[in-house]
């Protein structure tokens, strides 16, 4: 018998953590509405913290293109599962729960472990098990051999969670996209499920969202900022669905409306103007694109970047996919990020010295580029996963996944625990 979670919809605003069988964690809250001003002190320079093999090495002084860390928000979270074997006998009961990844931006301890070793074991691993690659999620593994019917074991654990605020450059005029993609970043420049790289569509936002910044410059960026603003307030569920209906009128209009062929002369000034942007102004430019071309929806399935690029509307996960999709199809590494209820989307460039670095890049809410403003719990980094015990699946995300066998009628009851606490 397999137990597994399927993801829920991304929300506008938090729910409760702790999830019955069938649900699961990672989705969430697109509630970074509001950016908190980068302080004066306890800042951290990313470079002590590496996550990538071109960054192993420690600088003599920090590079102004790096980002840096500080003021850190520290949560507390019960995670684990409870089974309960309702009917008969339940054996060789396996379970695998996400947990809270260690990475530069984020610290994690378990303080306190509640589970009997004479039921069963619990152990932990990172994903994935390739030893030249960065660890990209984390998981609790909890082993049964035997639960008696009518009994009930409990394995859960309680973490406290340092997450820091990321700060972007002072400096990104020398950032550039790398010329050779590092080894261990090579999975970061490919198709992955839901994020289809080098495809026309795709190409063709590529394109268009770089033309776009060197014809409206900083505009695009105030309209992404403006639009989403407004694509997060509240409305009535019938000026949503009007709204709604308009834009895919217009959707149909715009398609209709083929745009005149550059002459040679325009093909050439246009790439020259192009070729003027900074590597980071042309991620910036995919960004701005995706949030104005794009609504968000709350509530809407995930979704592959076509889709979304096609459809004009999706969720947070719908949004980062695409923006992962655009900058993969630059040659940018970028990957997503699994938070606690919510997705943004990670990039990577180089400085003038070969060293690399990941950037933040939060598509839905509060507009936050090479930054991350709100700190969120960060449970996983990446969008192609293969789990041992799952090695035919290619994975979005590691998820929570359950194996056992039953003797009895009424199946078990696995739940999955995911519970802030209050300090």
């Amino acid at each position: 018998m397999l137990i597994r979670t399927a993801p829920l919809p991304c929300r506008l605003f938090a729910a409760a953590l702790t999830f019955a069988a069938a649900p699961s964690m990672l989705h969430a809250a697109a509630d970074a509405q509001n950016a908190v001003e980068k302080p004066a002190a306890d800042v951290i320079v990313a470079d002590d913290k590496p996550d990538a093999a071109s960054d192993d090495a420690k600088n003599a002084e920090p590079s102004a293109g790096q980002p840096t860390y500080g003021s850190p928000v520290t949560r507390r979270m019960r995670i684990g599962a409870r089974v309960e074997a309702k009917g008969g006998e339940v054996q060789n009961i396996y379970i695998m729960v996400a947990a809270p990844l260690s990475c530069p931006e984020q610290r994690v301890e378990i303080i306190e472990e509640e589970y009997p070793t004479d039921v069963g074991t619990v152990d932990f691993r990172t994903l994935p098990d390739d030893k030249r690659s960065k660890p990209g999620a984390n998981q609790m593994l909890i082993s049964i051999p035997q639960l008696p019917a009518r009994q009930t074991a409990n394995a859960v654990v309680t973490y406290e969670i340092q997450t820091d605020h990321v700060y972007a450059p002072t400096e990104t005029a020398g950032l550039r996209i790398p010329p050779k993609t590092p080894s261990d970043l090579k999975l970061f420049v490919k198709s992955s499920p839901f994020i289809e790289v080098n495809d026309r569509e795709i190409r063709d936002a590529v394109a268009e969202a770089l033309e776009k910044r060197v014809t409206l410059g900083d505009k695009l960026a105030a309209d992404s900022n403006a639009i989403r603003s407004a694509n997060l307030s509240i409305a009535p569920a019938a000026s949503v669905a009007a709204d709604a209906g308009d834009a895919k009128d217009a959707k149909k209009k715009t398609a209709k409306e083929k745009p005149k062929p550059k002459t040679k002369e325009e093909l050439a000034e246009l790439e020259a103007k192009i070729g003027e942007l900074t590597d980071w102004q042309k991620v910036e430019a995919l960004y701005d694109f995706v949030r104005t071309k794009v609504k968000y929806l709350d509530g809407a399935e995930d979704m592959p970047a076509t889709k979304a690029l096609e459809d004009g509307e999706a969720d947070c996960y719908g949004l980062s996919a695409l923006f992962v999709a655009m900058a993969r199809t630059m040659k940018v590494p970028a990957r997503m990020v699994w938070v606690d209820n919510h997705q943004y989307a990670e990039f990577y460039l180089e400085d003038e010295e070969g060293k690399g670095y990941w950037y933040p890049a939060q598509l839905a809410g509060t507009r936050a580029f090479g930054e991350m403003p709100l700190p969120m719990v960060i449970f996983q980094k990446g969008d192609n996963f293969r789990v041992p015990e799952r090695r035919r699946e290619r994975l979005r995300y590691a998820t929570d996944y359950t194996t056992l066998k039953a003797s009895g009628k009424h199946k078990p009851r696995v739940v999955y625990v995911r519970e802030p606490l209050t300090n």
